[in-house]
């Protein structure tokens, strides 16, 4: 591969127009494409086609190490205030969806299609009561555990507080992500003014071609304050501030627990890269996670084990939900074509045996990813930056756990997706932020590096 910043062969143009290509149609399938192909080949080529991003991508930066460059301020401001246009222009596109989708599921009716809004109004009611916040909830009829992490529920205590409509402050926050772990970070790339653009515009059309065509995901939930944690934690991956990677492994493990089964790889990365970093970010975050989840496990420290459990129930539930528009009598969310749940919903056996077998199949083909993408690193650790490999790694993880999730909701399954901006962040035809490890030379950190 040639150095960057000169002028690539023919076989780095193929290989960085096949990340490009990739990318388009990992955002196709997931929202225009989405089903395209039929319930059981859809989720196949989603998921395969985020692989295949990560390991072309993985391919490009082979041999090379990240730095953040230095940046003048004459070359940043001016991008940065493109960026807040960007951020702005991508609000008022989409606010006019969002806020017809409001008006039609208004929050005092909407516990007959969804569940979430009505439970987060509960655990803030009980916070500011104030009240213990983890005991059994009585809803819509029925009795059960709270199992929402703090961070799932504690930002929109202050939208509580000021009268605002959970779903629309929840989409701020993921602008504001966006605008800080994503724009603001491209800018620091200082990449050639075309390139910049073209990547800047890209948060822009994801999030608009989301907004289009998954109208449940931002007119019943508030999965978009998720998606913004997790935009956190792909940029933090590639900082070596340690406060920094603290934080986004903080908000994403106290605001849902998929990634688990990932935190120890991103460990031994962590200190791979630089061992005293690396247990500086594991002492902080265990801090954090402490502090933000300790003081509500004082009244029962087993209710999240014992809410966990109830799940399966739920997910027998959901796999008798029979779409009453679709032609063929088959569960709602389980054929829509981000996940391979129709397949094991085909196989012999009990309703139950099946969602176990789907179970084990996650547990298993997560483990194994995650297992892989070590020993591959290993095997290349000469000529592998740590942070690409959390990066990519991660990037894989998220699409394995939501393509065998249980219930593969579309909107739990966006977090993969806009994981995919910060993988095309580092795929560049002139990459002044990667070096080769042949060449390497000492770079100036940027501001808040180390």
């Amino acid at each position: 591969m040639s150095i960057p910043g000169a002028a690539r062969g023919a076989t780095s143009s193929v290989l960085i127009a096949g990340i490009g290509l990739l990318f388009v149609l990992e955002v196709l399938f997931f929202t225009y494409l989405r089903n395209s192909l039929g319930p059981y080949w859809s989720p196949v080529t989603l998921y395969a086609l985020s692989l295949g991003l990560c390991l072309l991508t993985a391919r490009a930066v082979l041999g090379y190490r990240f730095a953040w460059p230095a940046t003048t301020a004459a070359v940043a401001w001016p991008r940065l205030a493109v960026a807040a246009a960007l951020t702005l222009v991508s609000w008022l596109i989409t606010m006019p969806v969002l806020r017809k989708l409001m008006a039609q599921h208004v929050v005092s009716t909407i516990g007959s299609r969804s569940d979430i809004l009505p439970a987060l109004q509960v655990y803030v009611t009980r916070f500011l009561g104030p009240e213990p916040v983890y005991r059994p909830i009585t809803l819509l009829g029925y009795t059960f555990l709270p199992n929402y992490p703090p961070l799932q529920w504690l930002p929109f205590v202050p939208a509580e507080v000021l009268g605002l409509d959970y779903r629309a402050w929840a989409f701020g926050a993921l602008l504001l992500a966006l605008l800080v772990a994503y724009q603001w970070q491209l800018v620091r790339l200082a990449l050639p003014r075309g390139e910049w653009l073209l990547k800047a515009v890209l948060p822009v059309l994801v999030l608009h071609f989301a907004v289009l065509t998954d109208k449940s995901m931002f007119g019943l939930t508030v999965e978009s304050l998720i998606v913004g944690y997790y935009c956190i934690l792909a940029i933090s991956t590639l900082s070596s501030n340690p406060w920094l990677k603290a934080l986004g492994l903080v908000l994403c493990l106290l605001s849902r627990f998929s990634l688990v089964l990932w935190v120890p790889l991103y460990g031994l990365l962590l200190l791979r890269e630089n061992p005293r970093r690396g247990w500086r970010t594991a002492g902080l975050a265990l801090a954090g996670g402490l502090l933000v989840l300790g003081p509500f496990l004082l009244h029962d420290p087993t209710i999240f084990l014992r809410a966990q459990l109830e799940n399966l129930g739920i997910a027998e539930g959901e796999w008798q939900h029979i779409d009453p528009l679709a032609p063929v009598a088959v569960p709602m969310h389980l054929f829509n074509g981000v996940g391979m749940a129709p397949w094991f919903y085909d196989l012999p056996g009990t309703l139950t045996e099946r969602i176990t077998r789907l179970q084990f199949a996650q547990f298993g083909l997560c483990t194994a990813v995650v297992v892989l993408a070590g020993l591959l690193f290993w095997r290349v650790r000469h000529r592998f930056d740590p942070r690409l490999a959390a990066l990519l790694s991660l990037k894989a993880y998220l699409a394995t756990f939501y393509a065998f999730l249980i219930i593969p909701y579309t909107y739990l399954a966006s977090v993969s997706l806009f994981t995919s901006l910060f993988v095309v962040l580092i795929v560049s035809r002139k990459a002044p932020f990667l070096t080769p490890y042949s060449t390497a030379v000492a770079i100036e950190p940027a501001v808040g590096e180390e």
